[in-house]
C-alpha cells in the first residue's frame, strides 16, 4: 500500500487535516517542527520543506503512525471505499493500457528471444477486459450500496464479485507463470525491464485490493 492511499496527496493534505484524523501524528510533526500547531494549514510537503526533512521519509513515518493507530480492519467504510476507488481502481485502469502497449512492443521486437513469454500481450488484454468489466459492475452494484454503512442488502452481488476476484487472481497467477515470476534475462532492454517492473507492481496492488475487499470490506455487509 502506498502512503498516499491513506494520507492523500502530500501536496493537498494539511497538517491540521491529518492531525484531526489521527492526533498521534502531532507527535511526529513536533519532533521535526516544535511549533507544529502554528502551521495547521501547511500541506505535508510544505511541512517537510519548513522542517528541512525528506518528504518521502516524513510521509512514510506519518503513514506508519496512522496505521498503528487505525489498522485497516478498523478504517471507516467510506474511507475504505474511497481508497479502493481512488487508490486502486483509477490506477489499474490507467496502467493496464500502458502495459498492453509495452507487451505488444516486446513481443514484436524480441519475438525470437527464448525468454519472451509467448502470448503475454493477449494475457494482458484479457486481464484488462476482465478487470474493467469487474470494476464497472462492482462500483455500480456493490460499492455504492455500501456508502455510509447502510444495513446489509441481500441483493448486493458480493458472492459474484468474489467469484470474479478468484478469476482475476488466476489471471495474475498465469502472468507470474508466463514471466517466471517476472524474472528478466540479462540481455533485457529498458522497455522489457520497465514492463516487468510495472507488471509486478500491478500484481501486488491488485492482490492487495482483493484482500481489502474480500476480507475486510465485504464481510461487513454479508448476512
Amino acid at each position: 500500500m502506498n502512503y498516499q492511499d491513506i494520507l492523500g496527496s502530500c501536496h493537498e493534505t494539511t497538517l491540521g487535516q491529518l492531525a484531526s484524523r489521527c492526533p498521534k501524528t502531532l507527535e511526529v510533526f513536533r519532533r521535526y517542527m516544535p511549533e507544529a500547531e502554528n502551521h495547521r494549514q501547511a500541506t505535508l510537503d510544505m511541512v517537510a520543506s519548513i522542517a528541512g526533512v525528506d518528504q518521502e521519509a516524513l510521509c512514510r513515518e506519518l503513514f506508519d503512525t496512522v496505521m498503528e493507530q487505525t489498522p485497516l480492519e478498523e478504517l471507516d467504510t467510506d474511507v475504505l471505499i474511497e481508497l479502493i476507488l481512488q487508490g486502486y481502481d483509477a490506477g489499474h485502469l490507467e496502467q493496464l493500457p500502458k502495459l498492453h502497449r509495452l507487451a505488444r512492443k516486446i513481443e514484436a521486437i524480441h519475438r525470437a528471444h527464448p525468454a519472451v513469454p509467448k502470448g503475454i500481450t493477449l494475457a494482458i488484454k484479457e486481464l484488462e477486459h476482465s478487470l474493467s468489466d469487474h470494476i464497472e459492475k462492482e462500483n455500480a452494484y456493490v460499492l455504492k450500496r455500501m456508502e455510509h454503512d447502510p444495513p446489509p442488502n441481500p441483493d448486493t452481488p458480493i458472492a459474484q464479485m468474489n467469484e470474479e476476484h478468484t478469476m482475476i487472481k488466476s489471471q495474475l497467477h498465469r502472468l507470474r507463470e508466463m514471466t517466471g515470476n517476472y524474472r528478466l534475462p540479462e540481455s533485457a532492454c529498458r522497455s522489457w525491464r520497465r514492463f516487468y517492473r510495472e507488471l509486478r507492481k500491478l500484481d501486488f496492488r491488485l492482490s492487495e485490493q482483493i484482500y481489502l475487499e474480500r476480507d475486510i470490506l465485504f464481510p461487513r455487509f454479508q448476512f
